[in-house]
């Protein structure tokens, strides 16, 4: 009895301790826990700082260093360097007979521009893609030869940049004779014997102007008027003459100059190079044209009926102004910010040097100085979808009544579209996780470079919108809100912005890289209208323009927006064909219903055999596919390998092909057209064109006027899209891009065996858990952070 007490006694002693010992135990890891929680958000808190500061790191605008990769050696910008030894080394040659250009006269030779130039695409392919030596880097130099007689405009292949020792003269075949002297774009030289010519007729007519405008050229202080010639500098071939244009100069009284044009116009002539031959030649005031300037002064004098005050707007200073207005009872009622993008999880690309690569793709760009931005030997998953996608040209056509009505057309690229690349807004042109790039050129005018930063962006966007998704109910069960499956893949895609500022006008310029294969190149129109002389004030009747102001006798006139693009597209390879699927209804006998017709749309490829055969002249009652492919190459289902053309905005150019305007926007006589690759066809633009409207040098109806062979051929694509503008009250203080974007994109067609983008990542798909009402997520990502832009709250739930 007394054992079987003693372990009663023992067993109760035991498990007394054992649950002393479980308490004990739980308190240590319940305090464990806690200190682990506590480490964790220590720990998480750490991380979330270390990531900000990555974040931070991303936000950078400067590219990594070039490395070792070929295409960034071969598609290289020129360096200051560079342009400092390309300038010695001319100014040394005897034959060139050069004077800086400091020191130059119209009588001088001097450099007028310097810019890269390709080396031939077959050296640079033979370079990329089979080990051949590294094609020389080669400028291009366009030379104002006033001292030759007579005068005119010579350009030189200069190579190698980094130790030039050679200068070749260009010669094109496209083009139909030398460049004549009258044809140059106007610079600091040539100006400066204008200027006198104009000064003294302001001088003159300055009272005039006070008492019309309460605004004048001299000692006028916040109330000046400025001088602008826009516009095309002949009125026939051969000749260099041009209207200045006045406007309200910008001050804080007035902003936006380009909605503040007077009704006061100056003809002067300027052709040749001997500058006592310069003269002022017609004078336009309150829409009466005068042979000189006594004629104007003395009708002014004599005739108070002919007096006319051009007061300043309704809306006083904040016409024009950028400025936020007052809205009223229209206030948002929220004063908090838009949204911001930011990546969570780091960049997804990267931007060495001038190359980009991003998810399967990669592309070098670069930045011409005539032409706008290129994308150059673009891969997707190693294979060449394209040697080059750039934006060409840009046109922006005028109508009204003269003088700025008749001859305001603009062919932007006589500005070079590469010099009017300006420093975008971080965070508004671009998100500020974007990565900026920057761009040098040479100025004429200095002799020295110029260096414009962060004038391209790059950035990862999504969309919004799905690339692809589908829910698949069970739409013929008997309960239809049962499903199988559901998939999504947010369309998110690589951009390459940059902004073409052109006086008034601002175009925004985008290159879309899909995951499926899909590039888009887009363009955007905004910024300032410009004006021309109102004729006619009854807005009913008007047929050329809006007075968007009734107290200015100006009115913005009609005008249509043309863009040119190239797309040097390789399908497989540098041999390739175009065919046209031309889709059309037609008419059956019913197989199954007797003395029945149908009528369903089939198509019918046609091969284009030669350029003159390919082009294409929209028509909206033929309706077709664009197809380039490679003949030699099939995918298992065997079709061959191609790429389709596509656009949303072809517009037809109504003017007709005589008319001056017309003739120097040929390229937008046909909506595409297809031609043999070639060295000399590099780009439909030109420096010259905005001189030489006539007869222009270099002319794009050239390119496919031989009309070569285009089968198995190397061919390029140059699309042209536009839309007409007919100015209303809402474009000020400036038109806005909403309904106005312009797409091209050049879209896989059986290029693939199937959908590319399926491949990524980024898709989602949801499956049923069985007959439960669960559901099954999959996600495919493997790798996750946290992280934090600056000056962002993010509510984070552990």
């Amino acid at each position: 009895m007394a054992n079987l007490r003693l372990w009663q006694c023992l067993t109760v002693l035991l498990l007394l301790t054992s649950i002393g010992l479980l308490i004990g135990v739980i308190i240590l890891a319940v305090d464990k826990q806690e200190n682990d929680k506590s480490s964790k958000a220590n720990s998480y808190q750490q991380q979330q700082q270390q990531q900000q500061t990555s974040c931070t790191d991303d936000e950078k605008s400067v590219p990594e260093p070039p490395g070792d990769d070929k295409s960034n050696k071969v598609f290289s910008k020129l360096t200051a360097k560079e342009y400092g030894k390309v300038t010695t080394y001319l100014l040394a040659q005897v034959d060139l007979h050069l004077t800086e250009t400091s020191k130059a006269t119209l009588i001088s030779n001097y450099i007028y521009t310097i810019e890269s130039h390709l080396s031939k695409k077959s050296d640079i392919l033979g370079y990329l893609d089979e080990g051949q030596a590294m094609p020389s880097r080669e400028a291009m130099v366009t030379i104002y030869m006033g001292a030759e007689n007579p005068p005119v405009v010579k350009e030189y292949i200069v190579k190698p940049v980094d130790n030039p020792t050679s200068h070749e003269l260009y010669q094109s075949p496209i083009r139909s004779s030398s460049i004549s002297w009258n044809t140059r774009y106007m610079d600091a030289v040539e100006t400066s014997h204008i200027a006198p010519l104009i000064d003294d007729v302001t001088k003159r007519v300055d009272f005039i102007l006070k008492e019309s405008y309460n605004y004048t050229f001299h000692n006028c202080g916040n109330q000046c008027l400025m001088g602008v010639w826009p516009l095309p500098m002949a009125q026939s071939a051969g000749e260099r003459r041009n209207w200045l244009a006045a406007f309200r100069k910008e001050s804080p009284l007035t902003e936006g100059y380009h909605l503040h044009q007077m009704p006061f116009f100056i003809e002067f002539a300027s052709s040749g190079n001997d500058p006592t031959k310069f003269k002022i030649t017609k004078v336009i005031y309150n829409n009466k044209l005068f042979p000189d300037v006594d004629s104007l002064i003395q009708k002014y004098k004599n005739d108070n009926s002919f007096r006319e005050k051009v007061p300043m707007p309704l809306g006083g200073s904040r016409y024009g102004s950028p400025e936020r207005r007052n809205g009223g009872a229209f206030d948002p009622s929220s004063e908090l910010p838009p949204p911001e993008q930011y990546q969570p999880n780091g960049r997804r690309f990267t931007v060495t040097g001038n190359k980009v690569t991003y998810l399967g793709w990669s592309f070098n760009i670069r930045v011409p100085r005539t032409s706008g931005v290129q994308v150059l030997n673009v891969k997707f998953h190693g294979k060449r979808i394209a040697y080059e996608v750039s934006a060409q040209d840009i046109a922006a056509l005028y109508g009204g009544l003269p003088p700025t009505g008749i001859f305001m057309q603009f062919f932007d690229t006589s500005w070079q579209l590469g010099v009017q690349l300006f420093p975008l807004i971080k965070g508004v042109d671009c998100p500020r996780n974007a990565i900026y790039l920057d761009n040098l050129f040479y100025d004429s005018t200095s002799s020295t470079t110029v260096h414009r930063k962060d004038v391209v962006c790059v950035f990862e966007l999504n969309t919004g919108t799905p690339l692809r998704r589908h829910f698949s109910s069970d739409f013929m069960g008997p309960d239809p809100t049962k499903y199988h499956f559901s998939f999504s893949m947010p369309d998110t895609v690589l951009v390459v912005r940059f902004m073409n500022t052109v006086i008034n006008y601002d175009y925004v310029f985008d290159y879309i890289f899909h995951q499926n294969g899909v590039i888009d190149a887009k363009v955007s129109p905004t910024g300032y209208m410009f004006m021309s002389p109102l004729y006619n004030k009854d807005p009913w009747t008007n047929k050329y323009g809006t007075s968007i102001n009734p107290r200015l006798l100006m009115q913005a006139p009609i005008h249509h927006h043309l863009f040119s693009f190239k797309f040097d597209i390789d399908v497989m390879g540098t041999r390739n064909r175009f065919e046209t699927l031309d889709i059309t209804p037609k008419s059956h006998d019913h197989p199954y219903v007797p003395g029945v017709k149908y009528t369903m749309n089939t198509f019918e490829r046609k091969l284009k055999s030669t350029e003159m055969d390919a082009l294409v002249q929209y028509d909206f009652n033929k309706p077709k596919y664009y197809v380039m492919y490679n003949n030699n190459k099939s995918h298992r289902n065997g079709y061959k390998h191609g790429y389709r053309i596509a656009a949303q905005g072809f517009s037809k150019l109504l003017l007709p092909e005589d008319s001056a305007p017309a003739n120097a926007t040929h390229w937008a006589r046909n909506q595409v057209v297809i031609t043999k690759y070639s060295d000399f066809e590099q780009t439909s633009a030109s420096k010259f064109r905005q001189f030489d409207v006539h007869d222009p040098a270099e002319s794009f109806k050239r390119f496919y006027d031989n009309n070569e062979n285009i089968v198995d051929e190397d061919l390029v694509a140059w699309v042209s899209v536009g839309l007409q503008h007919i100015p209303s009250a809402e474009d000020v203080p400036v038109t806005t891009t909403p309904g106005k974007t312009l797409t091209v994109s050049i879209q896989p067609y059986n290029y693939f065996d199937e959908d590319p983008s399926f491949i990524s990542r980024d898709g989602v798909v949801v499956r049923r858990n069985g007959n439960d009402l669960s559901a099954k997520v999959t996600s495919y990502f493997t790798k996750k952070k946290q992280c934090m832009t600056k000056n962002t709250k993010v509510d984070i739930q552990l």
